[in-house]
């Protein structure tokens, strides 16, 4: 018994550790495919199963398709989709809740088609739903046991861990691609207003550096000749950024003598010299906060 105990033990220690592996991929794995195969291939192994397969929902046709599939015949099992309702994956992902056939056979809901095309034969099967924000968006399910034992209680609570982690980063797939699509109709956006127009890469990349800096706390030099739209590339970086609520303040550099740059720039106490009547606020304590483009800085006078 004492041996036992420690086995089990052992066994759940690492389960969790292989759980905490897994759970750090979903936040740090790119790609949604790449990870859902890595989720389904981890539940195979770890509960030993003959088979596994990940079914994704498709709310528009109401029809289920194998996104994963584990086992000797997953190439030809992807080629399949199930009608919502029909089969054990059909009736979980209608239903919502888990369910483990221990005899397919005297099952009615078995959808045995799949099994009698591909040749795999098929006793056990535990299948629970995928949700996301309430709503059913799949299934995952596991067949037999590699040792011919029956799926066990316990199995199905791990298997519904591995669903919630596959639900988990769908989720976070599309909150990153919902990002991408935003930053692209911002860029758009914000291209457009400020009449910076072009198709050309060269541009194309500008633009994409603009984004890249317009968060960041760093200075940013922007070079050009005169007339090529500095000033706008200053504006759109500002307007793209943290800082847009606040001041943007642009200044001429070429524009300003050189005895009345000082005081434009950081202002001035009264009194501090003849003719200082009352306090000047300079453009940087303006811009506190926001965004100061120097334009034509290079021709300011070097003293």
């Amino acid at each position: 018994m004492r041996n036992y105990i420690q086995k089990t033990s052992q066994n759940n220690n690492s389960s969790i550790e292989r759980l905490k592996e897994i759970s750090s991929w979903v936040s740090s794995v790119l790609d949604l495919d790449q990870l859902l195969e890595l989720i389904i291939e981890k539940a195979t192994l770890m509960m030993q199963a003959k088979a596994s397969s990940l079914l994704l929902l498709d709310k528009k046709t109401r029809k289920l398709y194998f996104k994963v599939a584990t086992g000797e015949k997953k190439d030809e099992v992807r080629k399949y989709e199930i009608n919502l309702g029909q089969g054990i994956a059909g009736y979980v992902a209608e239903k919502g809740e888990p369910l483990l056939i221990q005899d397919v056979t005297k099952d009615p809901r078995w959808y045995k088609k799949i099994s009698e095309s591909t040749g795999f034969e098929t006793k056990s099967i535990a299948c629970v739903p995928m949700k996301m924000n309430g709503d059913i968006i799949g299934v995952v399910e596991i067949i037999d046991k590699e040792d011919g034992s029956p799926i066990k209680p316990q199995d199905m609570r791990l298997l519904t861990v591995f669903a919630d982690l596959a639900s988990q980063a769908i989720s976070s797939a599309q909150k990153i691609d919902k990002v991408r699509r935003e930053n692209r109709d911002l860029r758009e956006e914000l291209s457009q207003k400020y009449q910076i127009v072009g198709e050309s890469p060269a541009l194309k990349k500008v633009i994409s550096d603009a984004f890249k800096v317009a968060n960041s706390k760093t200075s940013t030099m922007i070079l050009g000749e005169s007339g090529t739209g500095k000033e706008l590339l200053a504006r759109l970086i500002h307007k793209a950024g943290a800082r847009k609520e606040e001041p943007l303040v642009i200044i001429n550099c070429a524009a300003l003598p050189d005895t009345l740059l000082e005081a434009e720039l950081f202002g001035y106490e009264k009194g501090a010299f003849t003719g200082a009547t009352s306090r000047k606020i300079g453009k940087f304590e303006i811009a506190d906060g926001g965004t100061i483009f120097l334009d034509e800085i290079g021709e300011m006078s070097p003293g």
